[in-house]
C-alpha cells in the first residue's frame, strides 16, 4: 500500500520510499523529514481534490503531494 491510500486518521509504517526513478537526492530529503524505515505516518487530512495530503511522521505535521505520497509505501 502507499502513502496516499491510506484513510484519514489511519497509521502506517514506512516500508521504502519510492522506486528506481527517484532521485538520491529526494530520498535525502524525505528521510531528513522523518521517512525512515519503520517510522510511523499517520494520514491527518486529504485535499478535497487529490492535490495533497497533511501527515503527521514523528511529531511533525507535513503536507505532501499526492504524486510524492504515492512513492512512499507503508504497511498498516
Amino acid at each position: 500500500m502507499v502513502l496516499s491510500e491510506l484513510d484519514l486518521g489511519q497509521v502506517g509504517s514506512v516500508v521504502s520510499l519510492g522506486d528506481q526513478t527517484m532521485s538520491l537526492a529526494l530520498k535525502r530529503r524525505l528521510m531528513a523529514l522523518g521517512f525512515t524505515k519503520g517510522s510511523e505516518v499517520r494520514m491527518v487530512r486529504s485535499a478535497p481534490l487529490g492535490g495533497a495530503v497533511q501527515l503527521n511522521v514523528r511529531g511533525a505535521s507535513l503536507c505532501l503531494n499526492n504524486r510524492l505520497a504515492a512513492q512512499i509505501h507503508v504497511e498498516v
